[in-house]
């Protein structure tokens, strides 16, 4: 019997070494942290760490889709990252990318100067060269409807609320 016992320890050892032979060796790579600024439209948003490896900056996926006024979210079931627009505000290419009939245009001269034009006609113009960070100011369309705009991250976001209220879809 002891024969036996040992016989099948032996081979359990040695069958659990083949596993540990087999299994992948770990890839040791070399990187570094760097702190770095984040700049949207000229203005510094963030300072934070980021991983540099072979002269690619790797930066968090969340930090980065917050800058552009986005919520990230993690399905671990499915591995899926997911980014939405924040709730109540929607930003200019949304609204265009949203409603087919408008487009928008920057003037040349002068940052953060839209026209929004719906088929031939001006819809409405929106001027946010002059807004500050978290500032908001009001825009009158062509058909007398009052929109919010704000300057978020550096970035001009328009309300969600008022879009809606204007006869605009909203994705």
């Amino acid at each position: 019997m002891k024969k036996f016992v040992l016989a099948v320890v032996a081979c359990a050892l040695l069958g659990s070494a083949t596993v540990v032979g087999a299994a992948p060796a770990a890839k040791a790579v070399r990187a570094s942290i760097k702190y770095f600024n984040y700049v949207v439209n000229g203005q510094t948003k963030l300072t934070a760490d980021a991983l540099v490896f072979n002269g690619t900056t790797y930066v968090p996926i969340r930090e980065a889709a917050s800058l552009f006024n986005y919520d990230t979210t993690y399905d671990g079931a499915t591995k899926t990252i997911s980014f939405t627009t924040k709730k109540d505000w929607i930003t200019l290419s949304e609204l265009v990318a949203a409603n087919t009939r408008l487009s928008a245009s920057q003037s040349d001269d002068t940052p953060n100067v839209y026209v929004i034009r719906s088929g031939g006609e001006i819809a409405f113009s929106l001027n946010a060269s002059n807004l500050k960070d978290g500032e908001t100011t009001s825009v009158v369309t062509n058909r007398s409807h009052l929109i919010a705009v704000k300057k978020e991250l550096g970035s001009v976001v328009l309300s969600k609320k008022d879009v809606i209220a204007a006869g605009y879809i909203v994705e």
